[in-house]
């Protein structure tokens, strides 16, 4: 299906994301609270905003950027707390607030969201917190910034695009987030869109249809799942035991995925009978230097779909849109 989309938006915002580390792994912005400035991780995955508070103290929310109610004068204070708990098992908890919230120049006022005085996070990340930009209910974010921004009208269509840089194929190759239309020079084809399901049972969510994955054009045989679009890559067990079984020389020790760092083989998503590839540079998660073995991208799990991001979405340009519920994919172009 091919959706219009224009160019031009109402306004020119264009999200420049920073590559944490230059893994092709995860990729944050920045935001502005109450007047002070955070960087955070743009997950689709989830639907809340938080950043540390300046009550937590160094153990639990490191050096981060922390956000000071005092140093605010739209602060508006609530008596309600929240603990979140991510896919990991990482545990996020605080209060809540309301403030403004600017993302790029566009303005959202008396949006809640949480102040963090336990960060689970604080050793792993670089980024500050974490922007929800899923269309679930939020604990904290209802309506979450996304949503608000769609009251206000500001831009020509609700939906949010990426170009994840992939620093390990070319050191310049840029990221950066669309809001509110897309970059025709972003990638390389057409824009395939795939509908979201099962609304009914996790109401909200990116979720679309897996229809097969392929090892060098080979089918694996089997696939017909849900694929939440978010950040790792998580699958049926037995389906990532078949994929790792098509490249040779692969490993499975600790209950996790390893595969020679040199391995040429490429793995392809398909969603709408489309095929994307993954390029064997961004299968690989990350290196050992006293090891030809690699920890793999692709790694099993237990919830039931498959979680399908960065190694992936680093690899198209994709699309998520707010207006018809769809998610588009293209093959993405280097920079």
């Amino acid at each position: 299906m091919t959706l219009k989309y224009s160019k031009l938006f109402r306004r020119d915002v264009v999200i420049p994301l920073v590559n944490e580390l230059n893994l092709d792994f995860s990729y944050y912005g920045l935001i502005t609270i109450g007047g002070q400035n955070f960087t955070v991780d743009y997950d689709t995955g989830s639907p809340d905003l938080w950043v540390p508070g300046i009550q937590c103290n160094s153990s639990q929310c490191g050096t981060h950027n922390k956000f000071d109610p005092a140093k605010s004068s739209t602060f508006v204070p609530s008596q309600k707390n929240f603990s979140l708990s991510y896919g990991t098992g990482t545990v996020i908890s605080g209060y809540e607030g309301q403030d403004v919230v600017i993302l790029n120049g566009i303005s959202v006022t008396n949006l809640t969201f949480g102040i963090a005085l336990v960060d689970g996070f604080n050793t792993i990340y670089e980024e500050d917190g974490i922007l929800g930009l899923s269309r679930q209910i939020g604990q904290i974010s209802n309506p979450g910034l996304i949503q608000k921004i769609k009251e206000k009208k500001v831009l020509n269509h609700t939906i949010i695009a990426f170009h994840l840089g992939r620093y390990k194929l070319k050191i310049t190759d840029k990221s950066f987030m669309n809001l509110g239309g897309i970059d025709v020079n972003a990638y390389i084809g057409n824009i395939v869109y795939n509908d979201l399901i099962n609304q009914t049972r996790h109401p909200g969510t990116w979720m679309i249809s897996l229809h097969d994955i392929q090892v060098d054009g080979i089918s694996i045989g089997g696939i017909n799942s849900s694929a939440l679009i978010d950040t790792a890559i998580i699958g049926d067990i037995t389906q990532v035991s078949k994929i790792h079984a098509m490249i040779p020389g692969s490993y499975f020790n600790n209950n996790l995925w390893r595969v020679p760092c040199n391995t040429s083989k490429i793995v392809a998503l398909v969603f709408n009978n489309t095929s994307y590839k993954i390029s064997p540079t961004e299968l690989i998660r990350s290196s050992n230097q006293s090891s030809a073995l690699c920890l793999s991208a692709i790694q099993g799990g237990p919830y039931g779909v498959w979680v399908v991001g960065a190694a992936f979405l680093s690899n198209v340009y994709s699309v998520f849109d707010f207006d018809n519920l769809k998610i588009g994919f293209a093959e993405s172009k280097v920079f």
